[in-house]
């Protein structure tokens, strides 16, 4: 297939510089994952392509079918992609914070997508419309992601192009195959609820810790060795591990390796 799309590559030193010469109305940071890209093709079929900016931030630790994806979503598209590369991988973030990252604290999306988005779209001569891919039944994630971006932008506008009516009651992966004819991230058939880090998600529970370990176990090592590297530094580190779990009442560190001990026997249930 003849690619109709073109891609622009930036980085820290030209991320801005690129933005300044910018003129869009709207905006969508792309994840890769299912939801982003419903809400681009939604705005898309608002506004027109030539009106949307799309905004592309590679953490260098996704899955390889990310990408496929991202090509065949550009393929439809078309247009150009604006697509951000750090250099830094989400572990590498946290080790430079001195942190093990978990639910609670994780520096990575805000150092690695957040932030130069928004420094993105702040460069540009006039800010545009931000649309985020974000679901009716993430409240919390609605009410945290608009309350963040009126305490950084206060000028930004921020819309849900998922909350826009009629509702999409079918599950995106459909929508992706049917509307499309174009195969969803393969995370998601494997029983993944996100297409994040190649399912290393450093905010995911334990059930999909399992997944990870179950289908990409060399992932799951990989991820288990750091955490043992992290916790061995000392200091706050050593008490700290991606997962948790509440015992009498009080959360408690559940390390990668105690996870492949005491679930991975009974991964039938959980999965």
């Amino acid at each position: 297939m003849n690619q109709t799309y073109t891609v622009c590559h930036l980085n820290k030193s030209n991320n801005e510089e690129v933005a300044s010469h910018l003129h869009a109305r709207y905006s969508v940071s792309l994840s890769g994952g299912l939801a982003s890209a419903v809400a681009v093709e939604r705005v898309i079929q608002r506004y027109g392509r030539e009106q949307v900016l799309l905004w592309f931030a590679d953490t260098l630790y996704e899955d390889e079918d990310l990408y496929r994806f991202l090509h065949d979503c550009m393929q439809r598209w078309q247009g150009m992609l604006y697509w951000y590369t750090d250099g830094r991988t989400p572990l590498e973030v946290a080790a430079q914070k001195k942190l093990i990252p978990c639910n609670m604290a994780a520096p990575c999306s805000y150092e690695l997508k957040v932030k130069p988005f928004r420094q993105f779209i702040q460069a540009m001569p006039s800010l545009p419309v931000v649309y985020i891919g974000l679901d009716r039944w993430e409240k919390r994630r609605l009410v945290s992601v608009q309350q963040s971006y009126a305490q950084a932008i206060p000028a930004a506008v921020v819309d849900y192009p998922l909350l826009w009516e009629p509702a999409e009651m079918r599950p995106l992966v459909d929508v992706c195959r049917q509307d499309w004819g174009i195969e969803p991230p393969r995370l998601y058939a494997l029983g993944f609820s996100h297409n994040n880090c190649g399912g290393r998600c450093v905010r995911q529970g334990i059930r999909e810790w399992v997944r990870l370990g179950t289908h990409f176990p060399e992932r799951y090592q990989a991820c288990e060795d750091w955490e043992q590297e992290q916790r061995a530094q000392g200091g706050a580190r050593a008490k700290r591990s991606f997962c948790a779990v509440q015992r009498n009442g009080t959360k408690q560190a559940l390390p990668l390796a105690d996870i492949r001990t005491r679930y991975f026997d009974h991964r039938e249930r959980l999965l």
